[in-house]
């Protein structure tokens, strides 16, 4: 068991996909977030940040919506880390339903000693499918108090891990149709 939180960031309103909701989207017979919810399955916990509760009953799991409304995937990260039972979160997006539990478990494994692990897949960071730890929260807010949403830049004035030599496939994300066409 890898004691840190797996947390499902899906509350954004995928605009670019015609406002289909990502995580309830079919791949292989499974949604999104069944994909994303078995690859975590070696987390201690997993929780889905969504700021409509009713959609995600299914899955049993605990979901918690954003403290900073309309921040986008930084709210996210913040409401996640807020509402873990453990110091470190891996936050992912949901429309990743290419990552497998190996990935999830590699990352998970890491040693405990920065404030984010973040992928590094074909030169570009990845901090929708990162680690973060708790004690950055008051960081968070500060750039959420000025709404300034850049993950990068925050991650950036961190002490932050890249974790290279990981395949880019699994990282690959559905941001529009065309995107979710070519998936399938």
């Amino acid at each position: 068991m890898i004691n840190k939180t797996l947390a499902i960031l899906a509350g954004g309103q995928s605009s670019r996909m015609n406002y289909n909701n990502k995580a309830l989207l079919k791949y292989k017979e499974k949604t999104f977030i069944e994909q994303i919810i078995r690859a975590g399955s070696g987390y201690k916990e997993i929780i889905i940040i969504a700021n409509n509760e009713d959609i995600y009953k299914e899955f049993n799991l605990r979901v918690v919506g954003d403290i900073y409304n309309g921040h986008g995937p930084l709210g996210g990260i913040h409401a996640a880390l807020t509402n873990s039972s453990t110091e470190y979160c891996l936050c992912i997006a949901c429309d990743m339903p290419l990552i497998s539990e190996e990935i999830l478990d590699i990352l998970g494994s890491f040693e405990d000693d920065y404030e984010v692990l973040v992928p590094k897949v074909n030169n570009r960071l990845q901090p929708l499918c990162a680690i973060y730890k708790k004690t950055i929260i008051n960081d968070i807010e500060k750039s959420l108090k000025v709404n300034d949403n850049q993950i990068q830049k925050l991650i950036l004035s961190l002490e932050c891990k890249a974790v290279e030599g990981l395949p880019y496939r699994e990282f690959y994300n559905i941001n529009t149709l065309e995107d979710y066409n070519n998936l399938r």
